[in-house]
């Protein structure tokens, strides 16, 4: 069978739906199911710096693979984001605090999700007058803390047999945490960025 990028693409896709499942498996009995999950989550990510690559190498670059490519990022990581939410990862609670680190938390997801949501708008205008919006450096920047991040709460729900968290998990769980906020922060950034290069050619 002949691999090419958009098939590398699309198996990051098809990757999501057990993610997801070894991430929900984690009990006593599985506690290993989120080093799984993880690997697999791992090997998600190599796609996304895969296919992009291998498609400008074998010079197979196309336009479904410009729209694939997009979509299927942002199923993969919304998919494991619903994930980690389901988990609690983001509860105040789980870092000893209350539900101020909760709404704050939840604050930065939804910052997050309408940057990534607002980016889509202004890529689609964009195309309308024939604008090509390439990737901005901050954009880049985020994409890999939150690849890091995500791949640290995965690893945080590994627990020995059911017990609370040990002192490894716990170094996981604020760690991803505090590169979540950083990952916020360039989503922020990159979405400015993104209005200001390119407002002369969007009319709003």
């Amino acid at each position: 069978m002949k691999i090419t990028a958009n098939k590398i693409t699309m198996a990051r896709i098809a990757l999501v739906p057990f993610i997801i499942l070894f991430i929900f498996l984690t009990t006593e009995k599985f506690f290993y199911a989120p080093y799984i999950a993880f690997l697999i989550y791992l090997l998600a990510v190599c796609t996304d710096a895969l296919d992009g690559n291998f498609a400008r190498k074998t010079n197979t670059v196309s336009n479904f693979g410009k729209f694939l490519d997009p979509i299927s990022d942002k199923i993969f990581v919304n998919g494991v984001l619903i994930a980690l939410i389901f988990c609690g990862v983001f509860a105040g609670e789980v870092y000893g605090a209350g539900g101020a680190l909760t709404c704050v938390n939840a604050a930065c997801i939804i910052v997050m999700l309408t940057r990534e949501f607002a980016i889509s708008a202004i890529r689609q205008l964009a195309a309308e007058k024939n604008v090509i919006i390439a990737a901005d450096v901050y954009g880049k920047i985020k994409a890999v803390l939150t690849f890091i991040s995500f791949g640290s709460f995965i690893l945080a729900l590994a627990k020995d047999g059911g017990e609370p968290l040990n002192v490894i998990s716990e170094l996981f769980m604020f760690f991803g945490l505090v590169v979540f906020y950083a990952a916020t922060a360039f989503s922020v950034l990159s979405g400015i960025n993104y209005y200001l290069k390119n407002k002369s050619s969007l009319k709003f």
